[in-house]
Protein backbone atom coordinates (compact mmCIF):
# COMPACT_ATOMS: atom_id res chain seq x y z
CA UNK A 1 0.00 0.00 0.00
CA UNK A 2 1.64 3.44 -1.16
CA UNK A 3 1.04 6.49 0.57
CA UNK A 4 0.64 9.87 -0.62
CA UNK A 5 2.91 12.40 0.72
CA UNK A 6 1.99 16.09 0.93
CA UNK A 7 5.40 17.23 0.23
CA UNK A 8 5.21 15.71 -3.41
CA UNK A 9 2.03 17.05 -4.52
CA UNK A 10 1.77 19.83 -6.94
CA UNK A 11 -1.09 22.33 -8.48
CA UNK A 12 -1.97 23.33 -12.08
CA UNK A 13 -4.72 25.68 -13.04
CA UNK A 14 -5.93 25.42 -16.50
CA UNK A 15 -8.54 27.57 -18.62
CA UNK A 16 -8.69 24.38 -20.63
CA UNK A 17 -12.24 23.64 -20.22
CA UNK A 18 -15.61 22.94 -21.95
CA UNK A 19 -17.30 26.30 -22.71
CA UNK A 20 -20.93 24.73 -21.84
CA UNK A 21 -20.00 22.93 -18.41
CA UNK A 22 -17.20 23.91 -17.29
CA UNK A 23 -15.21 20.80 -17.21
CA UNK A 24 -11.72 20.05 -17.49
CA UNK A 25 -10.59 18.80 -20.69
CA UNK A 26 -8.74 15.51 -21.57
CA UNK A 27 -6.55 17.06 -24.00
CA UNK A 28 -5.53 20.25 -25.62
CA UNK A 29 -3.21 21.29 -22.57
CA UNK A 30 -1.03 24.02 -24.41
CA UNK A 31 1.55 26.48 -21.99
CA UNK A 32 -0.94 29.19 -23.41
CA UNK A 33 -3.84 27.74 -20.93
CA UNK A 34 -2.31 25.80 -18.32
CA UNK A 35 0.46 26.32 -15.95
CA UNK A 36 1.97 25.25 -12.54
CA UNK A 37 0.78 27.19 -9.66
CA UNK A 38 3.58 26.83 -6.68
CA UNK A 39 1.27 26.09 -3.07
CA UNK A 40 2.56 26.02 0.32
CA UNK A 41 1.81 23.61 3.08
CA UNK A 42 -1.88 23.37 4.07
CA UNK A 43 -3.89 23.52 1.10
CA UNK A 44 -7.52 21.63 0.99
CA UNK A 45 -10.13 20.80 -1.31
CA UNK A 46 -13.22 18.81 -0.32
CA UNK A 47 -16.89 18.10 -1.52
CA UNK A 48 -19.65 17.22 0.53
CA UNK A 49 -23.08 16.19 0.52
CA UNK A 50 -26.42 17.45 1.91
CA UNK A 51 -27.86 14.66 3.62
CA UNK A 52 -31.89 14.81 5.52
CA UNK A 53 -32.75 12.56 8.41
CA UNK A 54 -36.52 11.27 8.43
CA UNK A 55 -37.30 10.26 11.71
CA UNK A 56 -40.15 8.79 13.50
CA UNK A 57 -42.25 10.14 17.27
CA UNK A 58 -45.26 8.19 17.99
CA UNK A 59 -46.48 6.91 21.30
CA UNK A 60 -47.55 3.68 22.50
CA UNK A 61 -45.78 0.56 24.33
CA UNK A 62 -43.75 -0.68 21.51
CA UNK A 63 -42.92 2.54 19.30
CA UNK A 64 -41.20 2.25 16.55
CA UNK A 65 -37.77 4.83 16.70
CA UNK A 66 -35.99 4.52 13.30
CA UNK A 67 -34.71 6.92 11.38
CA UNK A 68 -33.99 7.28 7.28
CA UNK A 69 -31.73 8.93 5.54
CA UNK A 70 -31.15 10.08 2.14
CA UNK A 71 -28.64 12.07 0.14
CA UNK A 72 -30.40 15.25 -1.26
CA UNK A 73 -27.64 16.94 -3.30
CA UNK A 74 -23.98 17.40 -3.49
CA UNK A 75 -22.64 20.65 -2.61
CA UNK A 76 -20.15 22.57 -4.27
CA UNK A 77 -16.77 21.37 -4.49
CA UNK A 78 -14.25 23.83 -2.07
CA UNK A 79 -10.84 24.65 -2.11
CA UNK A 80 -8.11 26.92 -0.54
CA UNK A 81 -4.61 26.84 -1.08
CA UNK A 82 -1.78 30.23 -0.55
CA UNK A 83 0.76 31.08 -2.75
CA UNK A 84 3.69 33.85 -2.31
CA UNK A 85 3.28 37.22 -4.05
CA UNK A 86 6.81 37.15 -6.62
CA UNK A 87 6.66 39.37 -9.37
CA UNK A 88 8.64 37.92 -12.40
CA UNK A 89 10.92 39.52 -14.76
CA UNK A 90 10.49 38.42 -18.21
CA UNK A 91 12.99 40.41 -19.99
CA UNK A 92 10.15 42.46 -21.56
CA UNK A 93 7.46 42.46 -19.07
CA UNK A 94 6.83 42.19 -15.48
CA UNK A 95 4.41 39.01 -14.65
CA UNK A 96 3.85 36.68 -11.65
CA UNK A 97 3.03 33.22 -11.82
CA UNK A 98 -0.52 33.78 -9.83
CA UNK A 99 -1.37 36.63 -12.61
CA UNK A 100 -4.09 34.00 -13.91
CA UNK A 101 -5.18 33.93 -10.35
CA UNK A 102 -5.56 37.38 -9.84
CA UNK A 103 -7.22 37.61 -13.26
CA UNK A 104 -9.99 35.09 -12.53
CA UNK A 105 -10.70 37.02 -9.56
CA UNK A 106 -11.43 40.24 -11.46
CA UNK A 107 -12.99 39.33 -14.88
CA UNK A 108 -14.27 36.80 -16.99
CA UNK A 109 -12.12 37.59 -19.96
CA UNK A 110 -8.67 35.63 -20.25
CA UNK A 111 -5.16 37.28 -19.91
CA UNK A 112 -4.56 39.28 -23.45
CA UNK A 113 -8.60 39.92 -23.88
CA UNK A 114 -8.88 44.23 -24.03
CA UNK A 115 -11.71 43.67 -20.93
CA UNK A 116 -9.27 41.45 -19.04
CA UNK A 117 -8.16 42.33 -15.37
CA UNK A 118 -4.27 41.60 -15.90
CA UNK A 119 -2.19 43.62 -17.97
CA UNK A 120 1.56 42.66 -18.19
CA UNK A 121 3.68 45.57 -18.09
CA UNK A 122 7.42 47.05 -19.40
CA UNK A 123 7.86 48.02 -15.79
CA UNK A 124 5.10 47.02 -13.55
CA UNK A 125 1.66 44.50 -14.03
CA UNK A 126 -1.28 45.37 -13.40
CA UNK A 127 -4.85 43.86 -12.18
CA UNK A 128 -7.84 46.38 -11.86
CA UNK A 129 -11.26 45.95 -10.70
CA UNK A 130 -12.68 48.42 -13.59
CA UNK A 131 -14.42 44.51 -15.84
CA UNK A 132 -15.36 42.96 -12.41
CA UNK A 133 -19.17 43.81 -12.61
CA UNK A 134 -19.86 40.40 -14.19
CA UNK A 135 -22.53 37.72 -13.22
CA UNK A 136 -19.79 34.80 -13.48
CA UNK A 137 -16.11 35.28 -13.78
CA UNK A 138 -13.20 33.76 -16.09
CA UNK A 139 -13.69 29.79 -16.04
CA UNK A 140 -11.15 27.56 -15.04
CA UNK A 141 -10.26 24.39 -13.78
CA UNK A 142 -7.64 23.02 -10.99
CA UNK A 143 -5.48 19.75 -11.59
CA UNK A 144 -4.09 18.52 -8.22
CA UNK A 145 -1.68 16.05 -8.13
CA UNK A 146 -1.34 14.28 -4.47
CA UNK A 147 1.86 12.26 -5.15
CA UNK A 148 0.13 9.19 -7.19
CA UNK A 149 -3.29 10.43 -6.82
CA UNK A 150 -5.00 12.79 -9.27
CA UNK A 151 -8.09 14.93 -8.51
CA UNK A 152 -9.17 17.50 -10.67
CA UNK A 153 -11.91 20.53 -9.77
CA UNK A 154 -14.07 21.61 -12.50
CA UNK A 155 -15.46 24.58 -13.32
CA UNK A 156 -13.92 26.75 -10.60
CA UNK A 157 -14.59 30.41 -9.17
CA UNK A 158 -12.08 32.47 -6.80
CA UNK A 159 -14.52 33.86 -3.97
CA UNK A 160 -11.97 35.35 -1.59
CA UNK A 161 -8.40 36.25 -1.72
CA UNK A 162 -6.70 37.49 1.71
CA UNK A 163 -3.73 39.21 2.04
CA UNK A 164 -1.93 39.17 5.47
CA UNK A 165 0.63 41.87 6.97
CA UNK A 166 2.36 39.63 9.77
CA UNK A 167 5.29 41.23 10.06
CA UNK A 168 7.33 37.93 10.44
CA UNK A 169 5.87 36.56 7.17
CA UNK A 170 7.09 36.60 3.21
CA UNK A 171 4.09 38.36 1.09
CA UNK A 172 1.39 36.11 0.13
CA UNK A 173 -2.11 35.50 -0.58
CA UNK A 174 -4.46 32.74 0.45
CA UNK A 175 -6.85 31.78 -2.18
CA UNK A 176 -10.45 30.64 -1.04
CA UNK A 177 -12.87 29.11 -4.09
CA UNK A 178 -15.42 26.71 -5.27
CA UNK A 179 -15.80 24.32 -7.89
CA UNK A 180 -18.96 22.11 -9.72
CA UNK A 181 -17.47 19.02 -9.08
CA UNK A 182 -14.85 17.15 -7.54
CA UNK A 183 -13.42 13.73 -9.58
CA UNK A 184 -10.54 11.27 -9.23
CA UNK A 185 -8.49 10.37 -12.62
CA UNK A 186 -5.66 8.23 -13.35
CA UNK A 187 -3.13 9.97 -11.99
CA UNK A 188 -0.69 11.52 -15.40
CA UNK A 189 2.80 11.81 -15.85
CA UNK A 190 4.90 14.67 -15.74
CA UNK A 191 7.84 14.68 -17.88
CA UNK A 192 10.60 17.12 -16.42
CA UNK A 193 11.79 19.73 -19.00
CA UNK A 194 14.62 22.04 -18.57
CA UNK A 195 13.57 25.17 -20.69
CA UNK A 196 10.82 26.54 -17.80
CA UNK A 197 9.06 28.67 -20.95
CA UNK A 198 7.72 25.91 -23.12
CA UNK A 199 6.67 23.57 -19.75
CA UNK A 200 6.78 19.89 -19.67
CA UNK A 201 4.48 17.18 -20.63
CA UNK A 202 0.84 15.96 -18.74
CA UNK A 203 0.71 11.89 -19.48
CA UNK A 204 -1.91 9.51 -18.52
CA UNK A 205 -5.73 10.50 -18.73
CA UNK A 206 -4.91 14.23 -19.62
CA UNK A 207 -2.59 14.89 -22.45
CA UNK A 208 -0.82 18.51 -23.13
CA UNK A 209 1.86 20.91 -22.22
CA UNK A 210 2.12 22.78 -19.23
CA UNK A 211 4.23 26.37 -18.40
CA UNK A 212 6.38 25.62 -15.81
CA UNK A 213 6.59 27.15 -12.29
CA UNK A 214 9.60 29.60 -12.43
CA UNK A 215 11.82 29.24 -8.76
CA UNK A 216 14.16 31.69 -9.12
CA UNK A 217 11.73 34.94 -9.12
CA UNK A 218 12.06 37.35 -5.66
CA UNK A 219 10.39 37.43 -2.51
CA UNK A 220 8.43 40.59 -0.39
CA UNK A 221 8.79 40.59 3.10
CA UNK A 222 5.59 42.29 4.84
CA UNK A 223 8.04 44.02 7.29
CA UNK A 224 9.14 46.47 4.48
CA UNK A 225 5.72 47.20 4.20
CA UNK A 226 4.28 50.64 4.05
CA UNK A 227 0.86 52.35 3.89
CA UNK A 228 -0.20 55.96 2.91
CA UNK A 229 -3.63 57.57 3.27
CA UNK A 230 -4.90 60.50 2.28
CA UNK A 231 -7.75 62.57 4.03
CA UNK A 232 -9.38 62.85 0.44
CA UNK A 233 -10.63 60.51 -2.47
CA UNK A 234 -7.40 59.97 -4.94
CA UNK A 235 -4.98 62.28 -2.55
CA UNK A 236 -4.68 65.88 -2.52
CA UNK A 237 -5.67 66.33 1.36
CA UNK A 238 -4.01 65.69 4.95
CA UNK A 239 -1.56 62.57 4.37
CA UNK A 240 -0.56 59.62 6.95
CA UNK A 241 2.00 57.59 6.64
CA UNK A 242 1.45 54.39 8.53
CA UNK A 243 4.39 51.71 9.84
CA UNK A 244 2.32 48.54 9.93
CA UNK A 245 2.26 46.27 13.11
CA UNK A 246 0.35 43.84 11.35
CA UNK A 247 -3.28 43.66 9.62
CA UNK A 248 -4.60 41.82 6.56
CA UNK A 249 -6.98 42.66 3.71
CA UNK A 250 -9.59 40.61 2.21
CA UNK A 251 -11.43 40.71 -1.59
CA UNK A 252 -14.63 38.79 -1.69
CA UNK A 253 -16.72 38.17 -4.51
CA UNK A 254 -19.76 36.29 -2.39
CA UNK A 255 -19.99 34.12 -4.53
CA UNK A 256 -23.27 32.03 -4.23
CA UNK A 257 -24.19 28.79 -5.84
CA UNK A 258 -27.84 27.36 -7.38
CA UNK A 259 -28.47 23.52 -6.78
CA UNK A 260 -32.13 22.02 -7.66
CA UNK A 261 -34.19 20.44 -5.33
CA UNK A 262 -35.74 17.31 -7.15
CA UNK A 263 -37.05 14.10 -5.32
CA UNK A 264 -35.27 10.84 -5.81
CA UNK A 265 -32.24 12.17 -6.90
CA UNK A 266 -28.86 13.66 -5.95
CA UNK A 267 -28.70 17.39 -6.83
CA UNK A 268 -25.67 18.70 -8.11
CA UNK A 269 -24.68 22.65 -8.26
CA UNK A 270 -26.08 24.09 -11.56
CA UNK A 271 -24.56 26.93 -11.70
CA UNK A 272 -23.39 29.93 -9.36
CA UNK A 273 -23.57 33.98 -9.36
CA UNK A 274 -21.67 36.46 -7.88
CA UNK A 275 -22.66 38.77 -5.87
CA UNK A 276 -21.69 42.07 -3.55
CA UNK A 277 -17.74 42.51 -4.01
CA UNK A 278 -16.85 43.36 -0.92
CA UNK A 279 -12.87 44.92 0.02
CA UNK A 280 -12.30 45.28 3.69
CA UNK A 281 -9.34 45.19 6.03
CA UNK A 282 -7.57 46.35 9.04
CA UNK A 283 -4.28 48.31 10.19
CA UNK A 284 -2.21 47.46 12.90
CA UNK A 285 0.18 50.31 14.03
CA UNK A 286 1.72 52.00 17.04
CA UNK A 287 0.33 54.53 18.22
CA UNK A 288 2.30 57.42 17.54
CA UNK A 289 2.35 61.12 18.17
CA UNK A 290 3.33 63.88 15.42
CA UNK A 291 1.71 65.37 12.03
CA UNK A 292 0.89 62.18 9.76
CA UNK A 293 0.92 59.70 12.26
CA UNK A 294 -1.76 57.70 13.74
CA UNK A 295 -2.63 59.66 16.85
CA UNK A 296 -3.06 62.61 14.12
CA UNK A 297 -5.46 60.66 12.31
CA UNK A 298 -7.09 59.76 15.29
CA UNK A 299 -7.91 62.76 16.76
CA UNK A 300 -8.84 64.06 12.91
CA UNK A 301 -11.67 61.40 13.18
CA UNK A 302 -13.17 62.12 16.57
CA UNK A 303 -13.30 65.66 15.78
CA UNK A 304 -15.23 64.85 12.67
CA UNK A 305 -17.01 61.96 13.84
CA UNK A 306 -20.57 63.79 14.44
CA UNK A 307 -20.68 65.50 10.65
CA UNK A 308 -18.45 62.21 8.83
CA UNK A 309 -21.06 60.30 7.33
CA UNK A 310 -19.00 58.44 5.46
CA UNK A 311 -15.44 59.63 5.87
CA UNK A 312 -13.54 59.59 2.65
CA UNK A 313 -9.72 58.46 2.13
CA UNK A 314 -7.40 57.59 -0.22
CA UNK A 315 -5.31 54.12 0.65
CA UNK A 316 -2.38 52.90 -1.02
CA UNK A 317 -0.70 49.41 0.80
CA UNK A 318 3.05 49.20 -0.39
CA UNK A 319 3.47 45.44 0.33
CA UNK A 320 7.61 45.43 0.20
CA UNK A 321 8.31 48.91 0.70
CA UNK A 322 8.90 51.66 -1.44
CA UNK A 323 12.06 49.60 -3.21
CA UNK A 324 11.93 48.31 -6.82
CA UNK A 325 10.37 44.86 -5.64
CA UNK A 326 6.72 45.63 -4.30
CA UNK A 327 3.43 44.66 -4.76
CA UNK A 328 0.68 48.00 -4.67
CA UNK A 329 -2.79 47.89 -3.35
CA UNK A 330 -4.59 50.74 -4.86
CA UNK A 331 -7.69 52.08 -2.98
CA UNK A 332 -8.93 55.44 -4.42
CA UNK A 333 -12.14 55.65 -1.98
CA UNK A 334 -12.06 53.79 1.58
CA UNK A 335 -14.62 54.23 4.67
CA UNK A 336 -12.65 54.14 8.03
CA UNK A 337 -14.12 53.76 11.05
CA UNK A 338 -12.53 55.13 14.42
CA UNK A 339 -9.46 53.77 15.29
CA UNK A 340 -9.47 51.39 18.44
CA UNK A 341 -6.77 51.91 21.46
CA UNK A 342 -5.47 48.84 22.76
CA UNK A 343 -3.78 49.32 25.87
CA UNK A 344 -0.64 47.39 25.73
CA UNK A 345 2.79 48.17 26.55
CA UNK A 346 3.52 50.41 23.86
CA UNK A 347 -0.01 51.44 22.93
CA UNK A 348 -1.64 50.54 19.64
CA UNK A 349 -4.60 50.63 17.51
CA UNK A 350 -6.28 49.13 15.14
CA UNK A 351 -7.62 50.89 11.74
CA UNK A 352 -10.57 49.18 10.10
CA UNK A 353 -11.46 50.29 6.62
CA UNK A 354 -13.93 49.16 3.35
CA UNK A 355 -13.08 50.13 -0.25
CA UNK A 356 -15.96 51.82 -2.16
CA UNK A 357 -16.71 52.63 -5.44
CA UNK A 358 -15.75 56.21 -6.53
CA UNK A 359 -16.60 58.43 -9.34
CA UNK A 360 -14.64 61.48 -9.58
CA UNK A 361 -13.90 62.66 -6.21
CA UNK A 362 -17.26 61.37 -4.92
CA UNK A 363 -18.39 57.29 -3.58
CA UNK A 364 -20.40 56.22 -5.94
CA UNK A 365 -22.29 52.45 -5.32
Amino acid sequence: MAFNLIRNSRVFWTSNVNTTTGAVNSSGFLPANTREIQVLDGFSFSQNTTSETVTLNEAGATPVRGQRSFNTALDPADFTFTTYMRPQDAGTTITCEESVLWNAMFSDKPIGDAAAAWTDGATSATAVLTNSNKHQLHAFGLVIIVDDTTFVIDNCVLNTATIDFGLDAIASVQWAGQGGSLRQITSPTITANSNLTIGGALGGSLQGTFLQKVTNCPYIANKLSVVTLDEEIGSGGTAYNVALTGGSLTISNNVTYLTPANLATVNKPVTYFTSTRAISGSLNAYLRTGTGNTSALMQSMLNNSATAVNPAFYMNISIGGTGTTKVDFTMPAVVLTIPTVNAEQVVSTTINFTAQGYVGSAFDI
